[in-house]
């Protein structure tokens, strides 16, 4: 294996400029840091994360805690970082919490004993608010992806307005006898989940219009869970002629059931959703758009621009940045939403 004394020599510098060069370390010339760069390329040199730290105080890790790895809002995000923290040539170190956070302490226990990254993002997860109040107080920049939070920077999709939307589509059709299908929460340490906040912005819809208010059902997030549920409540006459579902997968898994018991769809029942998730389009789903992956990658923008401003301040965060950004939902109408039958 060669050492950096090897490259040095092949690059005619000293081991000191060979190590900065390599490192990222200041005080190089550009045309140096390339040519002992090439050389390293071509002897198979590698520098090591420690050695690179030493020389820079940065790992160029990004660590993600994050509940799940499986479930497509999660996924995407998750594809968002890791694109991103590659352009800026930084690795991403994960730590699965467990579904739902389940368990979740423990490993937030290990990441906090570890703690060598150079920034970090926390998607929604389930955590006590004490855990929350300690990412804050790191001296890294810490970012929320999935709820807005008072304890970091944050990002997430304008959750009210998702729930304003996909109500005031089917009041617009002359839909009159609604009922919302709330995702079961996901996160708890905060004051208020995305599934409560779209639940609040469709019983504000429907007191603004007058509609009858039928109690939110509350249902699994899964398709599986969502349709199972939505047999034994579609299976009777006094059922809604629209549906506002809390995401895409307990949208389809209505439609589902709809087809099973015979019920078309939009004819007799319109259904709505939220995310257009990649088999919203060939369902045929109405829903609400909104995209993780951008969401991963302002993130690490983000993060890579705290640490540039800490750099210059040399390293002073006494005021974190703790804003946060909401990004505006879309409409995206399919077959599944139409005019309710006379």
């Amino acid at each position: 294996m060669p050492r950096l004394d090897d490259v040095a020599r092949a690059a005619g510098v000293s081991k000191a400029t060979a190590s900065r060069a390599l490192s990222g370390a200041d005080g190089v010339s550009p045309a140096t840091r390339a040519k002992v760069q090439r050389v390293a390329d071509e002897l198979g040199f590698r520098a090591s994360g420690a050695a690179r730290r030493l020389a820079t105080g940065l790992t160029r890790t990004i660590g993600v805690l994050t509940p799940s790895v499986d479930r497509w809002y999660f996924g995407s995000v998750l594809h968002g970082i890791a694109h991103a923290a590659d352009s800026h040539e930084h690795d991403v170190l994960l730590y699965d919490l467990g579904a739902f956070g389940h368990g979740g302490h423990e490993k937030f226990e290990r990441f906090m004993r570890r703690g060598e990254v150079d920034g970090l993002v926390t998607i929604t997860w389930s955590l006590v608010g004490g855990d929350l109040t300690r990412l804050a107080e790191l001296s890294i920049p810490v970012a929320t992806v999935g709820e807005p939070t008072p304890h970091t920077r944050s990002f997430c999709l304008d959750d009210d307005a998702a729930g304003r939307q996909a109500t005031e589509h089917l009041v617009r059709l002359g839909h009159t006898d609604l009922l919302h299908l709330a995702s079961q929460t996901e996160v708890q340490p905060f004051d208020a989940s995305s599934s409560d906040r779209r639940k609040r912005a469709f019983e504000a819809v429907s007191a603004e219009h007058g509609l009858r208010m039928r109690p939110v059902r509350t249902v699994p997030t899964t398709l599986e869970g969502a349709h199972a549920v939505a047999l034994h409540f579609l299976d009777r006459p006094d059922r809604p002629t629209g549906i506002v579902a809390g995401t895409d997968e307990v949208a389809l898994g209505v439609m589902l059931a709809a087809h099973q018991l015979g019920i078309r769809v939009p004819e007799e029942l319109s259904v709505v959703g939220v995310d257009d998730v990649p088999s919203a389009a060939p369902f045929g789903l109405t829903t609400i758009r909104q995209d993780p992956a951008q969401h991963g990658e302002d993130v690490v923008a983000w993060i890579m621009g705290a640490m540039r401003s800490r750099g210059r301040r040399g390293g002073d965060a006494s005021q974190p940045d703790r804003s946060h950004t909401g990004y505006a939902p879309e409409l995206v109408v399919r077959a599944s939403t139409a005019p309710p039958r006379p």
